[in-house]
C-alpha cells in the first residue's frame, strides 16, 4: 500500500541511525495512534490505531518511561500491524511513543535514540490532506479493479476475489469461502495459494475462522499456530453479505513479508467484501440459469420412459461421431433394433404391461453394451445404438449377448416376455453413418421377415 513522503526530515533521521522505519505514535487514553515517521511510518501515517490493552511492548514501555529494545533475529510483532526483526520502543513524555525497526540490530545508544524521538515527535503533526485523499483514492482503485470482472462461475468468482484482495493488500495469501446452498466453495490467490489450495484442513480452518467473528470482521495482528503450514503471522476476516452472510473473505500475511493490518487496510478489505457479495450473487444467478439450460437440454433429448436419449440425441451422435469416422477411421458399427410383439402385450395387458416392456428393453441394452455406446429410442418399439470402436467380428458376440439378455429378462408381471429383433451393420471406409444405419434397419427387416 503506497502514500506520497511527506516526513518531516524523519528520512533522513532513519538512515543516520541505520534504521529502515520511525513509527510516531500520539498516546491519547487507552489508544496510541500513528501521527507519522519514517519509511512504514509516514506509509501508514492516519490509519493505524491501537489499543494499548493489545500492546504488551508498548504498555510496558509506557509503564516503565524507559526505552525498551527488541532483537529477536526474526520477524516478530511490535505494535499493531507493524512487525521487525530489531525494534527499539522510546516514551516521549506522557503524550508520545516512537517506535524505531530495521532488519539489522540496532546501533545507536539510548541516549540517541531519545533525542531522535523527541525530534520526530516534534516533527509530525497533523497527517496531510494530500496522504488522506491518497488512502481514498487506494480505497476506489481496489473496488474498481474487482468490479470490472465479469463473473462467470461461483467458484472462479471466489479465486478472482481472493486474488485482488491479496494483491490490493499486499498479502501473501487471500482466501474466500462461498456457501452456496449444497456445497461449500473455496476460492483464493496470492504467492501462498498454490501450497494450501487442495489442503485437506482448509475448509475446516475457514469455517473455524468464520465461527469466531463475533461482528462482522476478525483482525489477529498477530497468529497463533498455523494449521495450513504457510508461516502465517497476520490475518484479517470479514464476512461477505449482509444481513445473511454468504461466505468469508479472509487475507493474510506470511513471514516472507511479516506485518499486520492498518486501518487502511481494513477499509479496503471490507470495501472488497462487499463488492464480492454482487459479484458472487451475480456468478451464483449464471450458474443458476446454465444449469436451468443444461436441464432443458437434456430434457429436449432424452426420453421420459426409458431415460435413452431420443431422436434429437441420435442424430447428433451420429452427426458427432461421423466427424471422428471420417478424420480418424476408427470403427463403428451401428444397431438397429424393434422391440418384438409390443402391440400384442398392450392389447392383452394393457399399455402399462407395454411401458414395462420398453423399460426392460432400455435395460437390457444399457447393461449389456458399454458405457461409451450410445443407446437411444427413436420412438415406439424402434430402438438404436451407436457403437464406436466395433467392428463386424464383435456384432455377432454383441447380437448373441442382447438375445440371451433379453431371454432372462422378467419383469413384475410374470407373464411377460421380452425378444429383441436385431440388425447391425459395421460402417465401411468413406461411408455416411446414416447409410450404414440404413443396412442395420434393413437387416432387422430380414430378421422380422424370416420368423
Amino acid at each position: 500500500m503506497s502514500a506520497p513522503r511527506n516526513d518531516g526530515g524523519c528520512a533522513d533521521m532513519a538512515t543516520s541511525l541505520g534504521v529502515d522505519d520511525i513509527l510516531v505514535f500520539a498516546h491519547r487514553g487507552s489508544q496510541l495512534s500513528l501521527l507519522g515517521g519514517a519509511g512504514r511510518g509516514v506509509g501508514w501515517a492516519g490509519v493505524v490505531d491501537v489499543e494499548l490493552a493489545d500492546e504488551p511492548l508498548a504498555r510496558e514501555t509506557l509503564r516503565r518511561g524507559r526505552p525498551k529494545r527488541v532483537s529477536d533475529g526474526e520477524s516478530r510483532r511490535v505494535i499493531g500491524p507493524y512487525w521487525a526483526e530489531h525494534a527499539a520502543l522510546i516514551p516521549v513524555g506522557d503524550r508520545h511513543l516512537v517506535v524505531f525497526g530495521a532488519s539489522r540490530p540496532i546501533q545507536p545508544s539510548d541516549g540517541e535514540l531519545l533525542r531522535a524521538a523527541a525530534e520526530s515527535a516534534a516533527a509530525c503533526g497533523d497527517v496531510p490532506s494530500s496522504k488522506l485523499l491518497a488512502d481514498e483514492l487506494e480505497v476506489v482503485h481496489a473496488v474498481r479493479q474487482l468490479m470490472e470482472y465479469r463473473p462467470d462461475s461461483v467458484a472462479a468468482t471466489a479465486s478472482h476475489v481472493g486474488a485482488m484482495a491479496a494483491a490490493a493488500l499486499s498479502c501473501e495469501i487471500g482466501l474466500v469461502l462461498v456457501d452456496d446452498g449444497d456445497r461449500v466453495v473455496i476460492g483464493g490467490g496470492g504467492q501462498a495459494w498454490p501450497q494450501i489450495a487442495s489442503h485437506p484442513h482448509l475448509q475446516a480452518d475457514l469455517e473455524a475462522l468464520a465461527d469466531r467473528i463475533d461482528s462482522d470482521t476478525l483482525v489477529d495482528q498477530e497468529v497463533d499456530g498455523d494449521p495450513l503450514g504457510i508461516h502465517l503471522v497476520s490475518r484479517f476476516a470479514i464476512r461477505i453479505g449482509t444481513p445473511a452472510p454468504v461466505g468469508l473473505l479472509v487475507v493474510g500475511h506470511t513471514s516472507a513479508r511479516a506485518r499486520g493490518f492498518t486501518v487502511l487496510c481494513q477499509r479496503v478489505g471490507r470495501s472488497i467484501a462487499e463488492a464480492a457479495e454482487a459479484l458472487l450473487a451475480q456468478a451464483a444467478a449464471r450458474e443458476a440459469l446454465a444449469r436451468e439450460r443444461d436441464a432443458y437440454a437434456r430434457e429436449a433429448r432424452t426420453d421420459p420412459l426409458t431415460g435413452l436419449g431420443n431422436r434429437i440425441a441420435w442424430e447428433e451422435a451420429l452427426r458427432r461421431e461421423e466427424a471422428l469416422f471420417d478424420r480418424h477411421g476408427r470403427p463403428v458399427a451401428l444397431l438397429s433394433l424393434d422391440v418384438d410383439r409390443l402391440k400384442e402385450t398392450n392389447d392383452a395387458f394393457g399399455h402399462a404391461a407395454g411401458d414395462e416392456i420398453l423399460a426392460g428393453a432400455a435395460d437390457v441394452l444399457t447393461s449389456t453394451l458399454r458405457a461409451t455406446d450410445l443407446v437411444a429410442r427413436l420412438g415406439g418399439d424402434e430402438f438404436a445404438a451407436l457403437l464406436p470402436e466395433t467392428d463386424s467380428a464383435a456384432l455377432q458376440i454383441l447380437e448373441g449377448r442382447i438375445a440371451e439378455a433379453s431371454s432372462a429378462w422378467r419383469g413384475a408381471n410374470a407373464e411377460l416376455r421380452l425378444s429383441i429383433s436385431i440388425g447391425s451393420a459395421a460402417a465401411t471406409p468413406g461411408e455416411r453413418l446414416r447409410d450404414a444405419f440404413h443396412r442395420a434397419d434393413a437387416a432387422l427387416m430380414r430378421s422380422k421377415g424370416a420368423r
